[in-house]
């Protein structure tokens, strides 16, 4: 399917008023030199990058996790973030073709993340390749300069790889499946804890933290706290009227003040401060950019 294809990398930049999702760039590459290494946490090149595995091996290092990208798989990250991806030295080669997407496709990028992490496999997904190849053919004839254009082929895809994701395997919930959906739909309960999420898979708490954090990469309380100060930093830019003891309750704290104290913890700045940002990619990835890795999907 990628036999015939040249080796080659193609950049787009385009100017608009309008928050559309745009290719911004996009290659194929064959990486033999094991100085091949991207750290990604101070990149100023912002965007979404989704990179597919033809042949050979790369690693992915997201945090505290790493997995292995083989070929049929394709890892997914927001950049700039706290992740690093190489050819390791035990791999001869690392075949892949990348498409990187403009910070508008964040909340497509990480409602997949959400539920599966930061790797999927394309291994039987014809029509999302097929889409990818046709894309990069497009870019080396030059038909994706025009933005409307692009952004149509943009848009179908990750609605395409989107509508994949969410109807893949959603009868094989796991018991942790069903403790981290249970934490999404309860979480404005301030009396939600350990015990109740434990109890409510019918594991103890101790096992549940295990299990949890080996499948997520995060403890079940972090995973809640996280949630809530999500869900918070979204009332902030959409209900501006709501007063931060009114977005605190309705997020599961009682206390306001440590609410301020435990949002400034993880976000750096206080609500307020949060409150009055207008960089629209700073606030997507802030509203986003707390979902757990799922170790589910190494692939070691």
């Amino acid at each position: 399917m990628f036999k015939t294809l040249p080796y080659k990398a193609i950049k787009y930049q385009f100017s608009s008023d309008l928050p559309l999702i745009t290719l911004t760039g996009i290659g194929f590459q064959n990486i033999t030199d094991h100085s091949y290494s991207w750290h990604n946490l101070h990149r100023h090149d912002k965007h979404c990058l989704i990179q597919y595995c033809i042949s050979g091996q790369g690693i992915l290092n997201i945090n505290n996790s790493t997995y292995t990208i083989t070929a049929g798989n394709a890892f997914l990250l927001n950049i700039p973030s706290n992740s690093h991806y190489y050819l390791p030295k035990n791999s001869t080669h690392w075949k892949f073709i990348y498409l990187e997407f403009s910070p508008e496709v964040l909340p497509f990028l990480c409602k997949i993340y959400n539920r599966s992490g930061p790797i999927i496999s394309l291994k039987n997904q014809p029509n999302l390749l097929i889409q990818i190849i046709n894309l990069y053919k497009k870019a080396l004839n030059n038909k994706l300069q025009s933005l409307f254009i692009n952004t149509k082929l943009a848009y179908k895809f990750w609605i395409d790889l989107l509508n994949y994701n969410l109807t893949s395997n959603s009868n094989n919930l796991t018991k942790i499946d069903i403790a981290k959906k249970f934490i999404e739909e309860n979480y404005p309960k301030s009396t939600l804890n350990i015990d109740i999420i434990a109890e409510q898979i019918g594991y103890s708490k101790y096992h549940l933290c295990k299990i949890f954090h080996k499948n997520f990469g995060i403890s079940p309380m972090k995973y809640l706290q996280n949630l809530r100060i999500s869900v918070a930093c979204k009332l902030l830019i959409n209900n501006p009227t709501w007063t931060i003891k009114k977005i605190a309750h309705h997020v599961g704290y009682n206390n306001d003040d440590y609410f301020c104290k435990v949002f400034k913890n993880l976000k750096g700045i206080t609500p307020n401060t949060f409150r009055k940002q207008s960089l629209h990619y700073d606030t997507l990835q802030t509203i986003y950019d707390f979902s757990p890795s799922n170790k589910k999907n190494t692939l070691m």
